[in-house]
């Protein structure tokens, strides 16, 4: 799914696509409102220090600017961060690495609050990041990860759209995501160390020409060739975009399961 030129060699979606910009705040426009409902449950607030990590587009970075500053701090790292360019000016610091080579940055202090939203599934050392995160917590810090997992709905997805979905898939497995990790993350935080272990999974459902539709129609183009290789024809590609086009139909993409725990005390 990615070349020797990317900027993160490691992850299955980079972000110096033409139109990823355009994607990544299509995503924030169709997932930042169930994200930011948890953590503002989760108590995320004014003198908060929150790690971003693999921030894309930045949408959830800029709302925790906006409620945990003045007073908190928020670092948004990414392997690419030229779509942040905007976060230090709103109180915020970006910092460019590799959350699978590189140390996070934490200064003095770790993180009350630890955030991430389809990243880590992308990623085949998944389980080496996933551990960095949790020792970056502050002790009581709380830890939130949004990530894909089939499920089995993946199966069931009707017309092109779900054909595509499903080279959608295999394709970036071949690469190194796992659409199945998802699942297993209670069991994981809870042998990590973690305390006070919380799941859900929710089912995307939603209607055609509406930001999440468009979001997937600009990924098919995005990996376009890559579904051509898992035997996808063009015609095939081209009618899922023109289902998502239409703004009477409706459709449901795999579950989003969010997982969140807190470190000891």
């Amino acid at each position: 799914m990615t070349g020797s030129s990317s900027p993160n060699p490691h992850y299955t979606l980079p972000n110096e696509w033409d139109f990823a910009d355009e994607r990544l705040a299509l995503l924030g426009a169709a997932y930042d409102p169930d994200s930011i409902a948890l953590a503002q449950r989760l108590g995320v607030g004014a003198g908060w220090r929150c790690l971003e990590a693999g921030a894309g587009g930045g949408s959830f970075a800029r709302w925790l600017c906006s409620v945990a500053l003045p007073g908190g701090r928020v670092v948004a790292v990414d392997a690419d961060p030229r779509h942040l360019a905007d976060l230090p000016g709103r109180g915020g610091e970006v910092a460019q690495i590799d959350l699978v080579t590189d140390e996070i940055p934490s200064g003095d202090f770790d993180f009350d609050f630890v955030h991430t939203r389809f990243v880590l599934l992308h990623i085949a050392q998944r389980d080496v990041v996933l551990e960095r995160l949790v020792r970056a917590l502050a002790p009581g810090g709380v830890l939130l990860l949004e990530e894909g997992d089939g499920l089995g709905v993946l199966r069931e997805m009707p017309g092109a759209f779900g054909e595509v979905w499903r080279a959608f898939a295999r394709a970036t497995e071949a690469a190194g995501a796992n659409q199945a990790w998802a699942r297993n993350l209670p069991a994981q935080l809870e042998a990590l160390g973690l305390v006070d272990v919380h799941a859900e999974a929710q089912i995307p459902v939603f209607r055609g020409a509406s930001a999440m539709a468009r979001m997937w129609e600009l990924t098919w183009a995005q990996v376009h060739g890559s579904l051509m290789e898992q035997g996808v024809s063009r015609e095939v590609i081209a009618t899922a975009r023109a289902e998502l086009r239409n703004g009477q139909g409706w459709f449901y993409a795999p579950p989003t399961v969010r997982v969140w725990a807190r470190a000891q005390s």
